[in-house]
């Protein structure tokens, strides 16, 4: 699988390692760890990242499902969300945001293996 270009945005230190290592591990190059979502719109639009890794609460004044909105009107990135809460509330947020997959917490290294497969070349 060729690589792809992952942006990680995620407020949480130790998942933010973890995410970190996977990706590469993977075979694949982070453009961007950020942590709210200011940070992750000014990411996406300097390095047009092929996937978004993005956890739904972040710091800032919009959580993860909104910031995604806000980036759809100008990249095609692909999104994974990760979540502590997914419900049919969530389910209906999220569409038109390019929903790949969405995780519940904790999430695995074979998680974003099959995941990140799907996205093809």
């Amino acid at each position: 699988m060729p690589e792809k270009k992952v942006l990680i945005v995620e407020d949480d230190l130790v998942q933010k390692r973890l995410n970190s290592k996977w990706v590469e591990q993977l075979g694949h190059k982070i453009v961007g760890i950020v942590s709210n979502s200011t940070d992750a719109i000014s990411t996406t639009q300097k390095h047009q990242p092929d996937l978004i890794l993005m956890d739904v609460r972040i710091e800032g004044k919009l959580d993860g499902i909104d910031t995604m909105h806000e980036i759809v009107k100008f990249s095609h990135a692909s999104c994974i969300y990760i979540t502590s809460n997914n419900d049919e509330y969530m389910a209906e947020r999220i569409k038109g945001t390019n929903c790949l997959a969405v995780f519940n917490k904790p999430i695995t290294v074979e998680d974003l293996k099959l995941h990140l497969s799907r996205l093809g070349g």
